[in-house]
């Protein structure tokens, strides 16, 4: 290795320092930097020198690629000896990456197949799975590449409802076959008319209301005053002039809108547990202002126990009671209800005039009962609202009784029907509310008295009012005299009694005699 010196002048020792001198010859010198690392190195072929880790030089073989590269004399010659391309024909081995372009890019970058992927998902968008590829779009346009002109011209050959249309005579001929319509739906005339009624001899007739005339309806759209005498079968209304054939639903309804009196059936006593109202004198009875037959079996709900009472249903009757007995229809049936509410005369329009529950037009009022004290129904006590009967009642024939010992007190004074003594109970109707009573009494006494008797009245659990001519009578010792009284009062609707008072002024006396009751009607 040699070192060249910096100086250049030569001079003999210890003269111009700047100069080199003999003694400089054999003076050694220290390298540093690179050149002491390549100083220690022996050249070797196909080496280089590199700094190793520790700083220390060593050589570094040059491997055949890098020869066979590093020999060729142009950079594109290097480029194909390791396998490359050049920068203007790339091509690409194993797996190379790239960076995404973003959606709408236009430069010259490469694309990856993420963007790839995005740009066919933006193009696809939510098209369908059968309609998402160009040859799925082609299939359904028929592979038509002029498929908007077909269209165009086939929608120009159908009929608008939008917009007019000048359509040639044979268009409107073949729309008018396709639509099947008649022959009176083009010309409009009246003898292109299939099935057309005839209107006498004439072609056509005028309107008017004489004859040979069609009737015309008024500016009100209602006929005209015509002459209707012999209008038969139309529909809804009752002829009077020809039988017709009508359901009972239809009679029954008829009667309702004529407001024909609905005084049919009659409350009867059957038995000490079971009344009946069965048809009489018509089978017809007004509820709600519907009328309704009576069946012939009568009307349900009239026995003592598991009927309706006071509008609840499964009860049983109480003893001792005054109930009055309507009719309501209960799932289609004509039903009985005891009730202590009393009656009214409805005025609710359509059962005007109907007697009915207190407040409730449902119940329609059919008579009246009283219950003795083991709950039970009796004849005398069962009074009938329609087609009342007119009867007399006696009280219990009295025989030997003590006389109260004074002209006018009752006689075998009791305090109700379970023990009436001389009484007579029974239910009165307030509309005919005047009966006539009347008693025949027998005076037994041991000695010379005056015998008196008087007719009395009053409603169940009430006074006792007299009424009528008081007779006095005058009676030998030991004889026998009849004394008798006669008499009518009015009385308030319910259970009420009539009775007789009477009495002798002195000594003691029996009497034997009964009480009658006449006019009573239920």
């Amino acid at each position: 290795m040699s070192i060249k010196h910096a100086k250049t002048v030569f001079a003999e020792d210890g003269t111009d320092p700047n100069a080199v001198h003999p003694s400089d010859w054999n003076a050694e010198h220290v390298l540093d930097g690179l050149l002491a690392l390549w100083g220690d190195l022996t050249p070797a072929p196909n080496t280089f020198p590199v700094v190793k880790v520790d700083g220390s030089g060593a050589l570094a073989p040059i491997s055949a690629p890098a020869l066979a590269m590093l020999s060729k004399a142009t950079a594109l010659a290097m480029l194909q000896a390791i396998g490359g391309v050049g920068p203007d024909s790339p091509s690409f081995t194993g797996t190379p990456t790239a960076p995404t372009a973003p959606l709408g890019t236009n430069t010259q970058q490469i694309a990856t197949m993420a963007a790839l992927q995005a740009a066919l998902a933006n193009l696809v968008s939510s098209a369908p799975a059968t309609l998402d590829t160009l040859q799925e779009l082609a299939n359904a346009l028929g592979n038509d590449p002029n498929y908007a002109t077909t269209v165009t011209t086939a929608l120009s050959n159908r009929l608008r409802v939008d917009a007019a249309q000048g359509l040639t005579a044979a268009q409107k001929a073949q729309a008018i076959a396709n639509l099947a319509l008649a022959a009176v739906a083009v010309s409009g005339a009246y003898s292109d008319l299939t099935g057309r009624p005839t209107l006498g001899t004439a072609a056509a007739l005028d309107a008017g209301t004489t004859a040979n005339k069609v009737v015309q309806l008024d500016a009100s759209g209602k006929l005209p005053a015509v002459d209707g005498s012999q209008l038969l079968n139309v529909s809804g209304y009752v002829s009077y002039l020809a039988a017709q054939a009508l359901t009972d639903a239809q009679r029954l309804q008829v009667l309702a809108n004529l407001g024909v009196p609905k005084e049919c059936g009659r409350l009867r006593y059957s038995s000490a547990t079971a009344l009946t109202y069965l048809p009489f004198k018509g089978d017809l009875l007004k509820v709600n202002g519907s009328v309704y037959r009576i069946p012939a079996s009568g009307i349900a709900g009239l026995s003592n126990s598991g009927v309706y009472v006071n509008g609840v249903a499964g009860q049983a009757l109480a003893g001792s009671t005054l109930y009055y007995v309507y009719a309501f229809v209960n799932n289609g049936v004509l039903t009985a209800e005891f009730s202590t509410t009393g009656h009214a005369t409805s005025a609710t329009s359509g059962n005007v005039g109907t007697e009915i529950k207190n407040g409730d037009d449902t119940r329609s009022l059919i008579g009246m009962v009283y219950t003795n004290a083991s709950q039970q129904f009796s004849d005398a006590f069962t009074a009938t609202w329609f087609n009342r009967r007119t009867r007399a009642l006696s009280g219990a024939l009295l025989s030997g009784v003590s006389s109260p010992g004074s002209y006018f007190q009752e006689i075998a004074a009791a305090t109700g029907p379970a023990s009436p003594g001389a009484r007579v109970y029974f239910l009165v109707w307030a509309e005919e509310n005047t009966v006539q009573f009347s008693a025949m009494l027998n005076y037994s006494s041991a000695t010379t008295t005056n015998m008196g008797c008087q007719m009395a009245y009053g409603q169940a659990g009430g006074a006792v009012n007299a009424t009528g001519p008081s007779t006095v009578q005058y009676s030998n010792t030991a004889n026998n005299q009849c004394v008798s009284a006669v008499a009518s009062a009015a009385f308030t609707e319910g259970l009420a009694f009539a009775t007789v008072l009477g009495g002798n002024n002195s000594g003691s006396a029996t009497i034997s005699g009964q009480v009658t009751v006449t006019g009573i009607r239920g």
